[in-house]
Formats: structure tokens, sequence, C-alpha cells
């Protein structure tokens, strides 16, 4: 049986569609590479400016004396821990467990818990929010300056079990038993050390020590917080309103 033949002209007209065919699908696959790249660019774009944005200009901070400004003494604060904290004593087991209602409180985006040795990492949710939201303010104070906004402030005390009190009361002389520290509802916050990242860092530790202090100043102001600064160590003593 004979087959059929293209003749010379029906061959070039075939070659002509499949050679406009192969362009469209190479041009489709162009246009789809630069709408991933033009996304990614600008989400990546995005992403840098939410850390770091040269437009923001820092400033002088003003001077204040925060020891004086940021001196609720325990006897206030230990009210605002006995409304708000946890109901009679508890171990370390008992934080752990989920015996009572507290958060887990570590190292995370907006602060750094380092290594506790005579408290435990929990605090009653609203102390855990109260926390966060600093470590977010201080962030942002940051930014705002021109700075990155990655740096982090360090909590050095958490929530102290009676036995922990004990303890602490045979090196640190101003540990007394009926504690804020043993309602959950307080924090120790470091104002001579912090986490730093590895660009647009702020060097001057008193530039984060005057944000620091404003950021607690301002909590305290709107009556979230009560805040003692403490001289011997080095540290912002809060409690939760």
């Amino acid at each position: 049986m004979e087959q059929n033949k293209l003749t010379p002209k029906q061959k070039a007209k075939a070659i002509f569609h499949l050679a406009v065919i192969a362009l469209f699908g190479v041009a489709m696959i162009v246009c789809l590479c630069q709408a991933i790249s033009c996304e990614g660019g600008g989400r990546g774009k995005k992403e840098k400016e939410d850390v770091y944005n040269p437009k923001n200009k820092d400033h002088k901070e003003p001077t204040r004396s925060y020891s004086k400004l940021l001196n609720d003494l325990q006897e206030k604060q230990i009210v605002a821990a006995e409304k708000n904290g946890i109901k009679g004593k508890f171990t370390r087991e008992d934080l752990a467990s989920g015996k009572f209602d507290v958060v887990h409180v570590k190292t995370c985006n907006h602060y750094v818990v380092e290594h506790l040795t005579h408290s435990s990492p929990y605090l009653v949710p609203k102390a855990a929010t109260l926390l966060d939201d600093l470590g977010k303010a201080f962030q942002d104070s940051i930014y705002n300056r021109g700075y990155n906004r990655k740096h982090r402030f360090i909590v050095t005390s958490v929530t102290r079990t009676q036995e922990d009190v004990k303890k602490l009361a045979q090196t640190n002389v101003n540990a007394t038993e009926n504690s804020c520290h043993c309602y959950g509802t307080t924090f120790d916050i470091s104002y001579a050390r912090f986490e730093r990242p590895a660009t647009h860092a702020i060097e001057d530790n008193d530039k984060l020590y005057d944000i620091l202090m404003q950021v607690a100043l301002d909590f305290r102001t709107k009556k979230r917080c009560y805040v003692k600064w403490e001289r011997k160590q080095k540290c912002l003593h809060i409690t939760v309103r």
C-alpha cells in the first residue's frame, strides 16, 4: 500500500508551526521565572526592612535617673504578686507537670532566658504576655533608631520555689522568704548584658541600657507592671500588675 508523502510546502508549514509552539513554550517559562524572581525579591526586601531600615535615624537618649523612676519596692510588688499569682506552695515538679496554669518561657525571637540555677522558667499567663510584649517593644525601639531589631535582652531569674529561696539566701542577702518570685508573676531582666545580632548592632551598652529603661518606664506608666531597678544584681525586677 502506497504511503502518503508530504510535499515540500507542507513540510515547511509543519516545521513553522512546531517552531511557533516551541517559542511560545520558552516565552511562558521565561515569564514564569521572572514572576517568581520578582516575588521572591520583593519578599526578601520586605523581610530585610522588617529587620533593619536605614531610613530610620538614631537620636540622643534623654538623661534620667532610672534608679529613682523605677523604684517600686517589695511592699508594693508583693500585693500584685499575691493578687495575680499562684496560690499556695509548689515545687519545680509541680510547675513542669501542668498542675498550675503557667506558661513555659524560653529563649525566643524576643528575648533570651539564660541557664537558671535558682528559679524555673514558668510564669502565669499574664506575666508571660508582659515579658513577650516587653521584648517586642524593646526590639521595635531599636529598629526605630535605625538598628537591627534582633537585639534581645536577657532574663536572669523567673519563678522560685521555697526551696530555691532558701538556697539563694545562702549567697544573696537580699533574698526574702516571701519573694514576689514565688508567685509566677515576677522576672528579672539584666540591664548590663544583651545579645546582639551579627550586623547593624548597637555596640554601646549604655545605649541599650537607656532603651530598655525607657521601655520599662513606659510599661510601668501604662500600669502594666511594677519595676525595681536593682543595683547589686544589675537587673530590673518586674512584677505584672
